[in-house]
């Protein structure tokens, strides 16, 4: 799905170490010199809890032929305008809950053009596939790169995470209702309920998948689309993250071939981009 940016976490690292140290006993020499003994109390025995009896998995077939209709409409968009205002809320070391915030725009002309804008309070990147070149651009920094690509939207977005570490924001928008994205992993599929999402009455899904928990609401009607997308990582991340997603649609409407064709501006250096594996 989506990765996650690490977060400042000297702090919270700063803590563990100061309470693994008093857990250690660090404490001792100190109060021995002032004539206070320091009396190791041996450990009691740990209880065993019972074991949790098992709970079989969900799958709702209502929430996976949603799913399905949503990815089969997509697939049948030949071009579309969509924004998100994201949010990703992540768990320092220390325990506390922070969130940041960034919007992403992603203009798209099926099978081979796509352009998307993610910005943030610090920075604003730019990544351009024209049908044939992926460019990214550090608008800020005017910095830019380019590598061939493939001849479509979906092996573009398969080739810029594995062989460059690109990850394009909500690239499963390209995936669903296509053999590249992975259903057969889906543990349990349930059906929330409905939900309004800026106004448009929605259906709420919920997937568990291993290593993310997964929450999609689809508008109703005959344009199934997806208006909220919430990820959840459950795999070994200490941070927890949390990634919520809200789209605005305007399908049917791109911009011109031409712009998803990088020139770069008066200033910009040019620089290699290199497989990640290399």
């Amino acid at each position: 799905m989506i990765k996650h940016e690490g977060l400042p976490t000297s702090t919270g690292r700063s803590l563990r170490r100061a309470a693994a140290a008093l857990a250690a006993g660090a404490l001792a020499p100190l109060l021995a010199s002032h004539g206070v003994a320091w009396a190791q109390q041996p450990a009691a025995p740990a209880a065993t809890a019972p074991a949790a009896p098992a709970v079989a998995a969900v799958i709702n077939a209502k929430a996976v032929e949603r799913l399905n209709a949503m990815g089969a409409h997509l697939r049948s968009l030949k071009a579309f305008t969509v924004n998100a205002d994201v949010t990703v809320e992540e768990v320092l070391d220390s325990g506390q809950k922070v969130e940041t915030a960034n919007s992403v725009e992603i203009a798209a002309r099926l099978p081979n053009k796509l352009r998307v804008h993610s910005t943030s309070a610090t920075r604003s990147r730019k990544v351009f596939y024209d049908g044939k070149n992926v460019t990214i651009f550090a608008e800020k920094l005017k910095y830019y790169g380019s590598f061939a690509a493939p001849a479509t939207i979906g092996e573009t977005i398969e080739v810029a995470a594995k062989k460059y570490g690109l990850e394009i924001p909500l690239a499963d928008l390209f995936l669903m209702g296509t053999d590249r994205f992975d259903t057969k992993s889906i543990t349990e599929a349930i059906y929330v309920g409905p939900q309004v999402i800026g106004g448009v009455l929605c259906d709420q899904l919920a997937f568990r998948q291993p290593g993310v928990d997964w929450q999609i609401c689809i508008e109703r009607g005959k344009a199934p689309l997806p208006r909220k997308l919430v990820v959840t990582g459950t795999g070994g991340d200490a941070a927890q993250p949390v990634r919520r997603s809200i789209l605005s649609w305007k399908a049917g409407s791109a911009p011109d071939a031409a712009a998803f064709t990088f020139a770069p501006p008066k200033g910009a250096t040019r620089i290699v981009v290199s497989e990640a594996n290399k």
